[in-house]
């Protein structure tokens, strides 16, 4: 008698179906249960969070958020071993069960990111991890950047969809060919379940956040007289004036943010951001001849030196619209500096995206607080 053969077919969303056969080990019951195991999953990857905000309303511990989605409990729900449940993951979907968890809250995060303004210490004990290094380490291992860069540039994080399984039943006296199964088979070292991911979407996504560059307000003024660092205080407006001298539009960034806002400290290097496709101008200005460094798709810089200061040259881009006024001042406010108009990275925008161990996140939360 000719044995029916059982073949499943473990579905993602968006990427590729990788079949696997077998005779022996696995069967409708086992697919079934690891199905059910898949959707245990989703349902409890954010709700231990949920219920400690909404229902205990007390302090947040990691170790109850990670709890429950770890081998030993999920094993101990469905009555398995740990070791049957590796093995039944691990046959059904191509992967750990714990990668599967992994890859489902990181791109959870990545989407959570782009949708709200969760702090990204918050966002790491949300998603099971000890610290914000934690998470940022394994966010920028799974995305390709680190979580602050998703809000500056408003990148195409990658997801990884949930698992759906179909079970397909054949059988009787004909079997699939050799070859055909071969060809069913997923090629060693074959593309995971997304395509490498894009900087951009196909239509630029609106800014957010930040003041409208089409009616500005000037909630800033800085007079230069009140400051104490008033040597750096006048390298930066130099270069403002000497910019709009040359029509080279720019936003203040990075730590100079803070600075220009009137929360002084003495500067290390001023950090300007520009149009992408401006990069030739900038150089020319700068009497650059050097390569641009790129550590990550859509962000490169080049570092100078002017009147005594270190300037680090940023651009953000290679999208569609990185040449407008829109996508340069997202984030950003004008600060009025003597009568010299600058474009600015909002504080909340630092605020939101950086670390509270940070050297300055008191300082603009404390500023932010008076407001």
């Amino acid at each position: 008698m000719v044995r029916p053969t059982i073949r499943s077919l473990v579905t993602k969303s968006g990427g590729m179906e990788m079949p696997t056969e077998s005779t022996k080990s696995t069967n409708p019951i086992s697919i079934q249960m690891v199905q059910d195991i898949i959707e245990y999953i989703e349902v409890n990857i954010q709700d231990s969070y949920l219920e400690n905000i909404q229902d205990n309303h007390q302090d947040i511990h990691q170790d109850s958020i990670s709890e429950i989605l770890n081998p030993n409990n999920i094993a101990d729900h469905f009555f398995l071993s740990v070791s049957t449940l590796h093995n039944l993951f691990k046959l059904a979907c191509n992967m750990t069960i714990m990668e599967y968890i992994r890859n489902r809250r990181l791109s959870l995060a990545g989407k959570e990111l782009l949708q709200s303004n969760i702090h990204i210490i918050d966002l790491a004990l949300k998603y099971g991890y000890e610290t914000p290094e934690a998470f940022t380490k394994a966010f920028t291992r799974f995305h390709g950047f680190p979580p602050s860069f998703v809000r500056r540039t408003y990148v195409d994080t990658k997801v990884f969809h949930p698992i759906k399984i179909k079970i397909e039943i054949s059988g009787g006296w004909d079997n699939i060919s050799e070859d055909s199964r071969k060809s069913l088979l997923t090629k060693h070292n074959s593309p995971e379940q997304e395509k490498n991911f894009i900087t951009c979407y196909d239509n630029p996504t609106k800014y957010k956040g930040g003041i409208s560059m089409e009616k500005p307000r000037y909630e800033y003024h800085i007079n230069l007289k009140d400051m104490k660092q008033k040597e750096d205080w006048e390298i930066l407006l130099s270069i403002a004036k000497k910019l709009e001298q040359e029509q080279i539009k720019f936003k203040v960034d990075g730590k100079t943010m803070i600075f220009a806002h009137g929360l002084e400290f003495k500067l290390e290097k001023i950090c300007l951001t520009f149009k992408w496709k401006e990069e030739k101008n900038v150089k020319d200005f700068f009497h650059y001849d050097g390569n641009a460094v790129s550590s990550h798709q859509g962000f490169k810089y080049f570092d100078v030196i002017f009147e005594g200061m270190k300037v680090r040259c940023m651009f953000y881009g290679d999208c569609p619209g990185d040449d407008t006024d829109e996508f340069l001042y997202r984030n950003a406010e004008p600060v009025d500096v003597d009568g010299q108009i600058m474009n600015v990275q909002t504080l909340e925008f630092y605020y939101e995206n950086s670390e509270p161990n940070n050297e300055y996140y008191k300082l603009v939360e404390e500023w932010l607080k008076s407001k």
